[in-house]
């Protein structure tokens, strides 16, 4: 009998055990992962990139000034668009524009300087990208990591801030705290002013290295100005195949653009190379010159300086 009733007390032990549910981890999209059967990574497909209509036109005058000296191309603004902008504060941008008064300098005669400069640093975003000729900084890099604010954050898979619910206006635009309105991706507004006819170079800013940026267009020949214009194409794609991480201490599921890292450079696939730029002649620089561009595909705005960029674009402490 004895042996009977301790025989049964193991088997409910057994069973007991058996059927506990395996430990789970919540990953920074608020799911939970099983850490000891196949992953559930569909929430990995939820990025819906969701833009608001720009139906607003502030008060505030915008301020764009261009000056040179020296060696020094020295800009005064106040990041203040011409252009309508979405509703700020917005249920994903909880901040207000406010005008920034600024005086920004640029090199004049910029050097190739032979290696890149990432905007991204692994602990975030290290640069703006430019100045357009309206006054408004180019800042493509978004602060959301993996596992943002937890043991987890991962700056080596960040959010692509033109592929998720970040609260951008129609130009891919939103606010920092401090109230500085700035373009994630092409700005859309912005391009619309400027008239584009796709038979011409367009000149709409510059980049924090000196260099100059034009939106899509350029020479079918880089070194003919009576070439043919086109719409020139990144040399960027998504990766095929699945992100390796465990959903934990990095994203799993399909590459699909959700983040930064679900992207890859494959020289010559396009006309312009790892930085979207390319050396050419334009209307500008009949000589030639090293100019970047802005596509409507990714990476949108450049995400390396191939020259020494300004201290002036430079983000927190990075």
């Amino acid at each position: 009998m004895k042996s009977a009733i301790v025989s049964c007390l193991i088997g409910l032990t057994f069973i007991f055990f058996s059927c506990k549910k395996d430990d789970v981890n919540e990953n920074n999209n608020g799911e939970t992962n099983n850490e000891n059967s196949n992953l559930d990574c569909s929430y990995e497909n939820n990025n819906v990139s969701k833009t608001f209509d720009c139906n607003v036109q502030l008060e505030i005058e915008s301020v764009f000034f261009e000056t040179i000296s020296n060696d020094t191309r020295t800009f005064t603004v106040n990041n203040i668009p011409s252009h309508s902008v979405g509703e700020f504060p917005n249920n994903a941008n909880p901040h207000s524009i406010s005008a920034q008064d600024e005086t920004i300098e640029i090199n004049l005669h910029p050097q190739e300087a032979g290696n890149l400069t990432p905007l991204q640093s692994s602990n975030g975003p290290a640069y703006a990208f430019g100045i357009c000729l309206n006054g408004v900084e180019m800042d493509p890099v978004a602060a959301e990591p993996w596992g943002k604010n937890t043991s987890n954050e991962n700056y080596d898979w960040n959010l692509e801030a033109t592929a998720n619910n970040l609260g951008l206006d129609c130009s891919n635009a939103h606010v920092q705290p401090n109230g500085a309105y700035h373009y994630h991706g092409t700005p859309v507004k912005y391009i619309k002013k400027l008239n584009p006819s796709g038979n011409a170079m367009i000149l709409m800013g510059w980049a924090g290295d000196g260099f100059p940026v034009y939106y899509s267009y350029g020479y079918s020949n880089a070194n003919d100005n009576t070439s043919e214009v086109k719409s020139l194409k990144s040399s960027y794609r998504l990766k095929s195949g699945n992100r390796p991480g465990n959903g934990i201490s990095a994203p799993c599921g399909e590459y699909n653009g959700k983040y930064v890292q679900d992207y890859e450079y494959a020289e010559g696939l396009g006309d312009l190379d790892e930085a979207n730029g390319r050396t050419g002649v334009t209307p500008e620089f009949p000589n030639g010159t090293y100019y970047y561009v802005i596509t409507d595909e990714f990476p949108g705005i450049p995400r390396y300086f191939v020259a020494t960029p300004s201290n002036d674009f430079k983000l927190g402490p990075n």
